[in-house]
């Protein structure tokens, strides 16, 4: 396991440790991808927090790692003692998020969450400081983590994949791409204050270049990516081509989907597609209108590198976003 600790400091989330079940140094290229892959994920799951009463400790995962293939990464969310913090709004509180990345073989495995989640729970129920999560906590979380791989497989599949990640820690970075990828995020107007509360999120997070902000489009440019956040009304045909992926925010239980029909139908290219459904809460309903839904969309995306996730509630929401954005950034 390789693990790390992201609070909110003044200036937004800031890594502050991060440790390996190996003694090794993480190189800058190793801490940018956490940094990126740990603001994204930052931003979303503190997304619409209006009290400290919104916040639980949770376990969020697994979710597909952006930079490598074999990987997947869980995060943990607290909440801590904090004197640094300067916000008098956060009381000398801070936000505390654990971002974990281990083998993706260990995520299909049935009892592996529930046990990683007891580990979690049980190691954060007396933090009372964010000084207590330290490097030798972070390690601790790693020898429970190290002690339920055995006992869930042989000792020698443990140590190979133990091995899996540390060469992946020593890979030397490939070449960076010129431009960075285009990535869009296509809604609803009926979505706009839910996407705008996203866009905001992301931009007290993540390391961006340049933004940009109107009703109809929200742009985020970072060192490796492009995000465009746009109306499906608004959306043209040659900027649609010149997306690497697309996530299309789908208001099923509105039955108001033909938009997103047309917009697809302007397709010239294969692209990744990942699509996060709004459901109604009668699950009759919503099984019949899902079906239907996804018999149309099929005419349009067969063939290509697809996603789908369905949500209800908010909370629903920050993590099927979450998913479909790490599927689409993943390699």
């Amino acid at each position: 396991m390789l693990i790390c600790l992201f609070k909110l400091e003044d200036d937004g989330p800031t890594i502050v440790n991060m440790v390996s079940d190996k003694n090794v140094e993480f190189d800058e290229n190793v801490t940018e991808k956490f940094i990126f892959s740990g603001s994204i994920t930052y931003s979303l799951v503190f997304q619409g927090m209006v009290s400290f009463d919104d916040l639980s400790s949770e376990l969020y995962g697994p979710f597909p790692f952006a930079f490598s293939s074999g990987f997947v990464q869980y995060a943990f969310s607290f909440l801590a003692e904090d004197k640094t913090m300067k916000d008098q709004r956060m009381k000398k509180k801070t936000l505390g998020l654990v971002l974990m990345l281990v083998p993706e073989i260990l995520s299909k495995i049935d009892d592996f969450r529930e046990e990683l989640a007891k580990i979690l729970i049980y190691k954060f129920h007396n933090v009372k400081k964010i000084g207590d999560v330290n490097e030798k906590f972070l390690g601790s979380i790693i020898q429970s983590y190290n002690k339920v791989l055995i006992d869930l497989m042989e000792s020698k599949q443990a140590e190979l994949l133990s091995a899996q990640l540390l060469e992946y820690i020593k890979q030397k970075p490939k070449p960076s791409k010129k431009d960075p990828l285009n990535l869009a995020i296509i809604y609803p107007k009926a979505f706009i204050e839910t996407v705008k509360k996203s866009y905001n999120s992301l931009l007290s997070s993540l390391p961006y270049e340049t933004t940009g902000y109107t009703e109809e489009e929200a742009n985020i440019r970072t060192k490796s990516y492009n995000f465009s956040l746009m109306i499906d009304s608004s959306v043209e045909e040659d900027f649609l081509n010149a997306q690497k992926a697309l996530i299309l925010i789908i208001d099923v239980s509105g039955k108001k989907y033909e938009s997103f029909y047309k917009l697809l139908s302007k397709l010239k290219k294969e692209l990744k597609i990942a699509v996060v459904i709004s459901l109604p809460n009668d699950i009759e309903k919503a099984s019949h209108q899902y079906a239907k839904f996804f018999t149309g969309l099929q005419r349009y995306i067969s063939g290509m590198p697809f996603f789908s996730a369905s949500f209800t509630t908010p909370y629903d929401f920050r993590t099927k976003m979450l998913e479909a954005l790490f599927w689409v950034l993943s390699e």
